[in-house]
């Protein structure tokens, strides 16, 4: 077997050498976000794309993560919190909005099981990005409109029932109709997760909330009884275990009984969780150490990346 392999920097054409994410889109092409624009790679040159003011172009030069949805859309997330859709089909970047406000602040960005593009900013609210027959269609939900309880969002998810749920600084919100509703309110949501269509929600103290019957939830158990001090980092899911993880250390907790305890194999404060292309999942805390978890076979692997005395 013959390997070959060539080094890619700013002197082959690449807009930048600090890359900053790796995405390959339906074509074949590897596109790079980095710290001053965006390249793309079709296996013999480079093609780099910048900001413009004189066309609808990259929002900004400072390029975070990618993503490609059903319809060869790329979305281009930056440093600024702006939002930028390239159509792959077309060659250009799009006017994503339908009504020329393609500059409002949006950070993250999840595809529906119908088709839509959520894209949200935690103090902006969130927009229902629609593509149909080559138009741009959306819909947004502010608080000033009525059709949010709270513009502060820190995340939108989709349930198997097709549930639209939106994690707010207030609460957690159901999509109702063409608005959302408070289910649970009083506390910034972290995260939620999905078990045999039970829905369990966390909050960044640490609470554990269960979706019940109409429209509302009751707490299931707390990661800490310092509430006051307590702060959650990241978490995953295992099976029917819920891995939390704070500032004093893992938490397991199991979305059929409900009970909690502190992890043994995963006792990590401050941990931060990646998940790559096949579900598995990647934790640091900025120690130096990086855990490997097999989504599979639940076998950890531990990688001492920096010696400690290096990291600050």
């Amino acid at each position: 077997i013959s390997i070959q392999s060539r080094q890619l920097i700013t002197g082959n054409g690449i807009s930048n050498n600090s890359i900053r994410y790796l995405l390959q889109d339906s074509k074949g092409f590897i596109w790079m976000s980095t710290l001053n624009g965006l390249s793309r790679y079709d296996g013999n040159s480079i093609l780099s794309f910048y900001p413009d003011t004189e066309k609808l172009s990259l929002a900004d030069h400072r390029v975070a993560k990618l993503y490609e949805d059903r319809n060869g859309l790329l979305w281009v997330s930056t440093t600024p919190n702006l939002m930028s859709c390239y159509n792959l089909k077309k060659d250009c970047f799009v006017d994503f909005t339908g009504c020329g406000e393609y500059n409002q602040y949006y950070k993250n960005c999840l595809e529906t099981s119908d088709g839509s593009v959520w894209l949200w900013f935690d103090g902006n609210g969130c927009r229902k990005v629609t593509y149909k027959d080559d138009v741009f269609s959306s819909v947004v939900f502010k608080e000033e409109h009525g059709n949010i309880p709270s513009d502060g969002i820190l995340y939108i998810y989709e349930d198997s029932r097709q549930r639209i749920w939106a994690g707010t600084s207030q609460g957690i919100a159901e999509l109702q109709g063409d608005k959302f509703v408070m289910i649970e309110g009083g506390h910034d949501a972290f995260h939620c997760m999905e078990y045999e269509s039970k829905m369990f929600f966390l909050s960044a103290k640490g609470r554990i909330y269960m979706k019940v019957e109409g429209n509302a939830c009751r707490l299931v158990n707390q990661v800490s009884s310092d509430l006051e001090n307590s702060r959650v980092y990241g978490s995953m899911r295992l099976q029917h275990e819920w891995y939390i993880f704070t500032n004093e250390g893992g938490f397991v907790f199991n979305m059929e009984t409900y009970t909690l305890h502190r992890s043994e194999s995963l006792d990590i404060k401050n941990g931060l969780v990646e998940k790559d292309n096949k579900g598995n999942s990647w934790i640091y805390n900025r120690t130096g150490n990086v855990w490997y978890v097999d989504a599979e076979t639940r076998k950890i692997k531990k990688f001492n990346l920096l010696p400690s005395n290096i990291v600050t």
